[in-house]
C-alpha cells in the first residue's frame, strides 16, 4: 500500500536529533504526495528547563523547493519559564492560515533548531505530525 492510498488521519514521525549547546540542527521530511497537516506534537527524549539568556528555539517550516518560508506551526523558544518533560507530548499551535497546512508532493518539511546566546542542549526527540491525504 502506498501513502497516497491511506484514508483518514495517519502519523508521520520526524526525528529531531540531539544538538549540543550553541549548535544548530533539525530534521526533514519530504512529502510523497499532497497532504494536509491536522495536528502536531513534540516529544522530547529528556526534560528541558528553559533559561533566560541561553536557550534554543525549534521552528517548523515548509521549505517549498528548498527555499519556502511557510511556518506551519508556531516556533517554541525554550527560554525562561518554558519547559518540557521527557516523553510528554507538547501540543504545537498550528498556523491559523489554512493554506499553510497544505503540503504539496515533494515539499520538504523542515524542523530547525537555532540558539540564542551560548544556547541550551536540545536533547533530541520526535515531531509527530498527524496528516491526511488530499
Amino acid at each position: 500500500m502506498q501513502v497516497k492510498e491511506l484514508r483518514g488521519n495517519f502519523l508521520v514521525p520526524i526525528a529531531v536529533p540531539y544538538v549540543a549547546a550553541g549548535g544548530a540542527g533539525g530534521g526533514l521530511y519530504t512529502a510523497p504526495n499532497k497532504l494536509a497537516i491536522v495536528s502536531a506534537t513534540m516529544m522530547w527524549g529528556a526534560s528541558i528547563t528553559g533559561t533566560a539568556t541561553n536557550f534554543f528555539t525549534i521552528s517548523f517550516f515548509n521549505r517549498v523547493a528548498g527555499a519556502g518560508t511557510v511556518q506551519f506551526a508556531t516556533a517554541v523558544a525554550y527560554s525562561n519559564g518554558v519547559n518540557a518533560t521527557k516523553a510528554t507530548a507538547v501540543t504545537l499551535t498550528l498556523s491559523s492560515t489554512a493554506a499553510d497546512l497544505l503540503v504539496a508532493a515533494s515539499d520538504t518539511l523542515s524542523i530547525e533548531i537555532t540558539t540564542t546566546g551560548t544556547g541550551l542542549v536540545c536533547p533530541g526527540g520526535t515531531l509527530m505530525l498527524t496528516v491526511k491525504n488530499r
